[in-house]
């Protein structure tokens, strides 16, 4: 009776523990909903269950919690996310996708996902190029990490084998924009630093960059919870990258988070003050 017991207490506190850490990391991701549209042949809830394993790829990683919800709708003019909040405060995001193509809905929610984590703002015009290529790197990284985590536990078990497309399709995204060397993509920066300002979403300069800034993204766990520091106190109206980059660091709470700026800083050829 009393190994009963014990056992019975073990078994408890184990299942709570396991209910209180999903508790605790269900507060890391947003609440989504999707609103209807011209989806085409797909279901709600299907788009909804891959649009919330998106979610969690990046969200946790710059441990905040609750965030605001995101109201995902579809459209026929681009993805994006608006400046404007909707009535209840949630982040409105459109998707220019439908059916089963998975891979976009993937590459797409998480560019927008890379713009609220970065804590957009539409005064941000100078250094719109950067947030633009952080938004970059949040699609291939949810890519990637989506394409192991499917193969795990695939959220639509006749389709397990999908789980390789996520990787061809960021690995196609990465060759048709990459370098060859690091000192290629210094002087390719220097050379078009005036034309990323000219121009933020260049996708073709915007993939150039995001291939060389994945893995700096990827084995740094302190990547995306500096991303939260990127364009707060104002920090979008400043003038020069270099000061831009300053301001970054200086937001940062952490020392890993300021440790990565400088990694990040130094990428791009500017040594930041310690």
């Amino acid at each position: 009776m009393v190994l009963l017991r014990i056992l019975f207490l073990s078994f408890g506190f184990s299942l709570s523990t396991k209910i209180h850490s999903s508790e605790n990391f269900v507060s890391y991701i947003p609440n989504i909903e999707v609103a209807r549209g011209s989806w085409g042949q797909v279901t709600i809830p299907e788009v909804k269950k891959v649009l919330d394993l998106t979610a969690k790829q990046l969200f946790p990683s710059t441990q905040k919690r609750n965030w605001d919800s995101i109201l995902v709708k579809q459209s026929n003019a681009g993805p994006m996310v608006l400046y404007e909040r909707g009535q209840k405060g949630e982040y409105i995001v459109y998707l220019d996708t439908h059916g089963r193509y998975w891979c976009q809905y993937v590459f797409q929610f998480a560019h927008e996902i890379g713009h609220i984590i970065c804590g957009f703002h539409k005064e941000n015009r100078k250094h719109l190029w950067f947030e633009e290529t952080i938004c970059e790197v949040a699609s291939l990284f949810a890519l990637q990490s989506m394409s192991k985590q499917w193969k795990d536990f695939p959220p639509f078990p006749n389709l397990k084998n999908y789980a390789d497309e996520f990787n061809k399709y960021a690995t196609n995204r990465m060759n048709e924009n990459s370098f060859s060397g690091l000192n290629k993509f210094h002087d390719w920066f220097r050379q078009n630093k005036d034309d990323l300002v000219q121009n933020p979403m260049d996708r073709s300069m915007n993939g150039k960059m995001s291939s060389v800034l994945l893995s700096y993204f990827t084995n740094d766990s302190f990547s995306w919870s500096a991303c939260l520091h990127l364009n707060k106190r104002k920090n979008y109206a400043t003038q020069g990258f270099d000061h831009y980059l300053y301001n970054w660091k200086k937001n940062c709470t952490l020392d890993g988070q300021k440790n990565f700026v400088q990694k990040i800083s130094k990428l791009f050829g500017i040594l930041l003050p310690k």
